[in-house]
């Protein structure tokens, strides 16, 4: 081999070389970048994450100071209430939305147990009797309503009994993915979409009016604290004896700063006439121990949500009882689909009993 093709081999050895480190070098260049972006959004992601938890805590300081100076008294001028609530912060915002939880219906209060009996057979309690006169006035024919309703508190209730149009475990086992009714209360609503019969429809409807308060079987009403758009909700609690037209009339007429004490809601001209019996009387109130606060965080284009039910204890202080972690139907963005955290949601409660009772059912 001669030295001309002996240097166009070196030159070509050379060239192939040199290709071959600007590859490599290109290679640890683009995942430099990569690891840098992630780095970068995991950063944002965490950040977004404390504004959300700062939100809560400014939320737990305004419900006490409300509360303080209310003597307890819930209703729609106070602080908590003020809708659209916007914090500016480095980098981004911080949005956040409190509500009443007793300013909805409690679907847990179905798992009540009633003592008296009808015919052998146990009474429904007033709450699954109130829930089927919503359900009828959301324009559900009478029967469906009825079901339903069976339904919803056998899967809430602590026995395995059948109600007459109720479903227990064979039931859900016999489905295409098989799972047992949990027998225990819910501590989100969207649990309900589980029960037999509760279609993405019917869900639709019902869900601005219904909650899960965890831990809780109890439904009451804050007259004080209750919207236009809750009348069904009122009709319901009456057992449909007000139209809907009188219970939008009556919610109208709640003054601005609500009632100081329960007896003037009822000296209502509306409701002065109605069949209402001691144990429906009771479950109207102008006071609230649970709050919902959904908050959302953005800090350029990561956004964080997230759901806190805050519980009223000792000296109006504000408890955390459960959070949950991914609410796609809060602080919508143009960018959330690419850059919301997981919407897969992760929960830390404190009523850990009801929470590990009802995972082992399943």
């Amino acid at each position: 081999m001669g030295p001309s093709k002996q240097r166009g081999v070196a030159l070509i050895t050379v060239i192939l070389i040199v290709a071959m480190v600007v590859i490599i070098a290109t290679n640890i260049s683009a995942r430099n970048q990569l690891s840098m972006r992630r780095t970068m959004n995991l950063t944002q992601y965490d950040q977004a994450y404390w504004y959300a938890l700062s939100a809560e805590e400014l939320t737990k300081k305004v419900l006490k100071q409300d509360l303080d100076d209310s003597k307890g008294i819930v209703h729609r001028q106070q602080f908590w209430a003020l809708a659209d609530v916007v914090f500016p912060a480095e980098y981004g915002e911080i949005v956040g939305q409190v509500s009443d939880m007793r300013a909805c219906f409690n679907l847990n209060a179905l798992a009540a147990v009633s003592k008296s009996n009808d015919n052998g057979q146990p009474k429904l309690p007033l709450a699954a009797k109130q829930f089927k006169a919503l359900l009828v006035g959301l324009g559900m024919d009478d029967f469906a309503a009825e079901r339903l309703t069976h339904t919803l508190k056998d899967y809430v209730d602590a026995d395995s009994i059948n109600s007459p149009y109720g479903a227990e475990d064979a039931e859900y086992e016999s489905r295409n993915v098989p799972y047992r009714a949990a027998n225990t209360l819910m501590n989100h609503k969207s649990e309900l979409r589980a029960v037999l019969g509760f279609t993405k429809e019917v869900y639709r409807h019902l869900g601005p009016l219904v909650c899960a308060i965890p831990g809780n079987d109890r439904q009451l009403l804050n007259v004080n604290t209750l919207e236009i758009e809750q009348a069904p909700l009122l009709m319901a609690m009456f057992d449909n004896q007000i139209s809907l037209g009188e219970a939008e009339n009556i919610i109208g007429q709640v003054p601005a700063s609500g009632y100081e004490k329960i007896d003037e809601f009822w000296q209502n001209s509306s409701i002065v006439g109605l069949k209402v019996d001691a144990d429906a009387k009771s479950s109207f109130v102008i006071d609230s121990d649970y709050f919902l606060l959904k908050a959302g965080a953005k800090v350029n284009e990561a956004i964080f949500r997230m759901e806190s039910v805050l519980k009223k204890g000792s000296g109006n202080s504000m408890d955390v009882l459960t959070r949950q972690y991914g609410n796609q139907d809060f602080y919508a963005s143009p960018n959330a689909s690419s850059s919301t955290n997981s919407s897969s949601e992760r929960s830390t409660n404190n009523n850990s009993n009801n929470t590990n009772e009802n995972n082992n059912k399943r």
